[in-house]
């Protein structure tokens, strides 16, 4: 697919129109123990899936899956950009499918009080052998909060870019989610959370998923809407409509 753009030159007074390209994205799938050395998620700002394969870091199963040049630079599918009311927020690079797949990286450590600004995520480490956290002993069939915790994530001083999307306001949605799918090992040094889109995500759209309604209130502060014009938000549907 691609777009027309159509630009001025002031000297002669004539139009010249470019045509760029838009990318044509497809999903990656979930990484698993047979899949290492696992092909690095992310892709370029152009819209090319990285090539390189990832092996395990710290002995874990199945590492965070990109390489050491996106794991400092982040994936070039999303940006960061300046949001007019709340700092930063992250948006679509170019269109972007359901299910695809990022991850909520950072380093593993004790929890920062809540008055201290923070995106630290809880870390539940996935199986040692297996790298799931699908567990069939457990019912319903994951690993528990209550005897899995350990520590959380925090992306503060890292390449994760995943810490600056947004929560989606009263009147607006999520539009990925946490897979609860980590990386990383028990006590170790680096670990990941899966996330993964639930509709497509045009170019510029803000990245949305819920925080959690104790987020807000531990904060005391009041949620609000924060699509703008130039970065919009997917909205809610209107109740009664199909």
């Amino acid at each position: 697919m691609a777009k027309a753009k159509v630009s001025a030159n002031r000297r002669d007074n004539t139009t010249t129109t470019i045509t760029e390209a838009t990318p044509t994205i497809i999903p990656q799938k979930r990484a698993t123990i047979t899949d290492i050395p696992v092909q690095c998620w992310a892709h370029s700002r152009t819209g090319k899936r990285c090539r390189t394969k990832v092996s395990s870091r710290e002995g874990e199963p199945i590492p965070i899956p990109y390489c050491n040049y996106h794991l400092k630079h982040g994936d070039g599918a999303v940006k960061v950009v300046k949001h007019p009311l709340f700092g930063n927020a992250l948006v679509a690079r170019y269109d972007l499918p359901a299910k695809y797949r990022l991850v909520y990286w950072g380093k593993r450590g004790r929890c920062p009080p809540s008055h201290v600004e923070d995106r630290s995520i809880s870390y539940y480490p996935p199986n040692p052998i297996t790298g799931s956290n699908i567990d069939p002993n457990v019912e319903g069939g994951r690993t528990t909060k209550r005897n899995n915790y350990n520590g959380v994530l925090n992306p503060s001083g890292t390449g994760d870019l995943m810490q600056f999307a947004g929560c989606p306001g009263p009147n607006e949605r999520q539009n990925m989610r946490s897979t609860f799918q980590y990386f990383g090992l028990r006590n170790g040094i680096l670990g990941g959370l899966e996330c993964v889109t639930v509709m497509p995500i045009p170019k510029n759209t803000q990245f949305l998923h819920w925080y959690g309604a104790g987020w807000w209130s531990e904060r005391d502060i009041k949620r609000q809407d924060v699509g703008t014009a130039k970065y919009p938000a997917p909205l809610r549907q209107a109740k009664g409509r199909v």
